[in-house]
């Protein structure tokens, strides 16, 4: 049997290596940004990398069209 098209000439992207270390941190739904248990946004933290999209998307950029 057959596969559809798209299934045989989609291209597959690497998944992520490692799930980001969340440890501490928590969503401020009002203020719309993660926070570390010292109180400060996480995003000043150069080492923060925040959690995945809920959907896993892989954003490619418009460079990469001629896939």
């Amino acid at each position: 049997m057959l596969n559809h098209i798209l299934l045989e000439k989609a291209f597959v992207y690497p998944l992520p290596k490692s799930d980001p270390d969340m440890t501490g941190m928590s969503y401020d739904h009002k203020k719309g940004f993660w926070i570390q248990a010292n109180g400060n946004p996480a995003v000043i933290d150069p080492a923060f990398s925040g959690p995945r999209s809920k959907k896993c998307d892989i954003e490619t950029g418009e460079d990469q069209k001629g896939e």
